[in-house]
């Protein structure tokens, strides 16, 4: 946060925002009907916002032991009556909470946004930027857990690949078990998840709730286990063995 292109990016990352302003005025048509846009581009934008940050963190994330090794700070922090586990901790965290407010900004600067068209504030949006950011936490620990044993750039690569896993494969049954689809192929949908699929980290539908909290529908999860419960347990187990291999590393 010392950094002033930290502050910069915020600044261009508002800025953009409020070049997109003009896409809630638009008129958008769908199957020839019309459609209120700003609530549509709104939730387009919360997701856009959402999948920056992701990307974002985890190029943060995947430098933030070997730069402590690199300059020394680790040793100066150990040093000090601060354990293995609190510095681990101290990191993630600390990562996770600063990307997680960045979010936030920039989904209020949004919401002000909408408000400004619209007089309505809707607050689904703030609590579906907080259940988002349990997605980037996720990402912390997971590249963390991975430049452990990874080159840093690796490491970053490895953890995007398995939110695209996610995505693709959560998002996909999705579509497959649409409306639409059920009316196309009425063979396809409503079929059973395998259970592989039902174990994979939910970041899929974590956004999926997210989006669903924001339009106030029904939300539908993917097996019997909600995703946040999902993708939590998960962190629980990244962050368990990122302080168990930092603990095993000669420093």
């Amino acid at each position: 946060m010392r950094a002033k292109s930290f502050y910069l990016l915020i600044a261009l990352s508002i800025g953009l925002l409020f070049l997109m302003r003009g896409c809630y005025s638009a008129d958008y048509v769908i199957n020839g009907q019309p459609v209120e846009s700003i609530w549509h581009v709104s939730r387009v934008i919360f997701q856009v916002i959402v999948m920056g940050m992701l990307l974002m963190v985890s190029m943060i994330s995947m430098r933030i032991f070997t730069r402590d090794q690199n300059d020394g700070s680790v040793q100066m922090f150990l040093s000090r009556p601060v354990n293995r586990r609190e510095y681990v901790l101290g990191r993630i965290i600390g990562t996770w909470l600063i990307s997680s407010g960045f979010m936030l900004l920039l989904h209020l600067t949004m919401v002000l946004m909408v408000w400004s068209h619209t007089g309505d504030i809707n607050l689904g949006y703030i609590g579906a930027s907080i259940v988002c950011s349990v997605n980037l936490l996720f990402i912390v620990a997971a590249v963390c857990l991975f430049s452990l044993f990874m080159p840093d750039f690796i490491s970053a690569l490895f953890a995007i690949g398995l939110l695209c896993a996610g995505f693709v494969s959560d998002g996909g049954y999705r579509l497959l078990n649409s409306e639409m689809i059920a009316i196309l192929i009425p063979s396809i949908s409503g079929s059973s998840p395998a259970t592989w699929r039902v174990f994979y980290p939910k970041l899929f539908m974590v956004q999926a709730y997210a989006d669903a909290l924001i339009s106030q529908n029904d939300f539908v999860t993917l097996g019997p286990v909600h995703p946040l419960i999902n993708v939590l347990a998960y962190i629980v187990l990244l962050i368990s063995l990122t302080v168990l291999v930092f603990n095993k590393k000669s420093i």
